[in-house]
């Protein structure tokens, strides 16, 4: 990582390449080295950082980096979207130094955990989204399935077969049938 920290201005730049997308630990992983070196032990901390603590089954607490003092982060102008991914940036809006080029995306961990791939490397996006959670599905087709019922499109609602379709309305997600008393009798699923 070629990130460069100025101490009198405090301010960390991040190259352009450094920054699509910038992972949570690999910008503590510089922080630290930073601070360790022969010029950093001159100065104070610059961020504290707290997770990663093991909740058993390759399931860890998410990091969370919180940048000390008034320590922000300065991108390489230019046309391209900067990311802060893979763990929270505790007041990010803050800490970012920026004018309106690049654009700043900052996800945030949408959770208190991150899932353990094992062997002690974390999942990659494709993989979370393919992990299987429940009867075959992976969590991209479970998805489709909660978008298509909460904002799709409802045909037959309260006769005894309903359908919700997808939210561009082309496909159908589910399909049920319900029996005299209203009861779910059988469901068919569309999340591919």
């Amino acid at each position: 990582m070629a990130l460069s920290f100025n101490h009198a201005t405090k301010r960390i730049a991040v190259p352009a390449v450094d920054a699509q997308p910038l992972q949570i630990q690999a910008l503590l992983n510089a922080i630290r080295t930073e601070e360790a070196s022969e010029r950093g032990i001159c100065y104070d901390q610059i961020a504290t950082a707290a997770g990663k603590d093991d909740l058993g089954g390759g399931v860890q607490v998410g990091i969370t980096l919180n940048l000390l003092s008034t320590w922000k982060l300065e991108f390489e102008t230019g046309s391209y979207q900067a990311t802060i991914t893979g763990g929270n940036l505790a007041d990010a809006l803050a800490r970012v130094q920026n004018t309106s080029s690049p654009q700043v995306l900052v996800q945030s961990s949408a959770a208190a955990t991150v899932v353990d791939g094992g062997g002690g490397t974390s999942l990659t996006p494709a993989q979370v989204w393919a992990y299987v959670i429940e009867a075959g599905m992976p969590a991209e087709q479970i998805v489709r399935l909660l978008l298509s019922a909460l904002t799709g499109t409802t045909t037959g609602a309260g006769s005894a077969t309903e359908t919700f379709r997808s939210v561009d309305g082309l496909t159908t997600r589910i399909s049920t049938t319900f029996d005299g008393n209203g009861n779910r009798q059988s469901v068919t699923l569309n999340g591919a």
